[in-house]
């Protein structure tokens, strides 16, 4: 009876031990000042929570190294596993503190700097500003592939136009980039947009057509005339005309096509 009562008492310290501090780590004994294994959280391996570490592979699994020692983390498999301020480092299943940062570029993709933690925070990955804005955010940083909270600082497609700037020639299947109320002389692509740009935006009739639901294109009717011979003036109605060209794109507010007389 007394060998069963140990071994029972055994087995309940052992469990003890797996659900303290960062569970199943097998490192230094006690000492206070052994290296521990760097073999990381794949096989629990690592020092406990209190032990020295020069990096987080020193630390058991669900645990990182803070100020020269082991700190519990907690365990995850994805970043949403962690609190704020905390990643998922998912070769070792365990939770650990953002990078610190002084810029953005400082950050992984997926990730920007925040000035007031200086630690990088997870947004999402994007390839253009369509993309960041269904997830929420308010532009993509392409060149990182990281959605960005405000305004683009290289204009957006939406806004209201303020000042006197004129738009530049945009290619088709682009519109005129828009900043503080002035065209920035810039185009983007269309479908690199925020959100659908407004139907006066549109230079082209097939970018106007594509948008047929709610754009109506406008032409400029050349050798317009009515039946008796004489010329089409606005208002006219039953005129045929020699010729068309695109004039501009403008809201649909009648299921008609509005031509402008020479």
């Amino acid at each position: 009876m007394t060998k069963l009562s140990s071994v029972g008492v055994a087995i309940a310290i052992a469990t003890m031990s797996l659900l303290a501090g960062c569970q199943l780590y097998f490192g230094s004994s006690g000492s206070g000042g052994g290296s521990g294994s760097a073999s990381g959280g794949a096989s629990g391996e690592g020092n406990a929570p209190g032990f020295p570490c020069n990096s987080d592979t020193q630390c058991a699994a669900g645990c990182f190294c803070s100020s020269g020692t082991c700190t519990e983390g907690g365990f995850c498999a994805t970043d949403k596993d962690c609190g704020t301020g905390f990643h998922c480092d998912t070769q070792r299943s365990s939770c650990v503190p953002n990078p610190k940062c002084a810029q953005d570029a400082q950050c992984t993709p997926g990730s920007i700097c925040e000035p007031t933690k200086g630690a990088c925070v997870v947004t999402c990955a994007c390839t253009n500003d369509a993309a960041a804005v269904q997830q929420g955010f308010g532009w993509c940083d392409e060149t990182r592939k990281t959605c960005m909270p405000g305004s683009d600082p290289a204009g957006m497609c939406l806004g209201t136009i303020t000042c006197t700037t004129t738009p530049p020639a945009c290619p088709e299947n682009q519109v005129a980039l828009i900043k503080d109320g002035c065209f920035t002389g810039q185009c983007r692509a269309i479908a690199a947009c925020e959100g659908a740009p407004v139907c006066s935006s549109l230079q082209h009739e097939d970018d106007c057509l594509t948008r047929s639901a709610d754009c109506s294109a406008v032409y400029n009717g050349h050798g317009c005339h009515k039946p008796d011979g004489t010329a089409c003036k606005a208002g006219d109605t039953d005129c045929t005309c020699d010729s068309f060209t695109f004039a501009s794109c403008e809201n649909k507010t009648v299921n008609a096509t509005r031509i402008i007389f020479d």
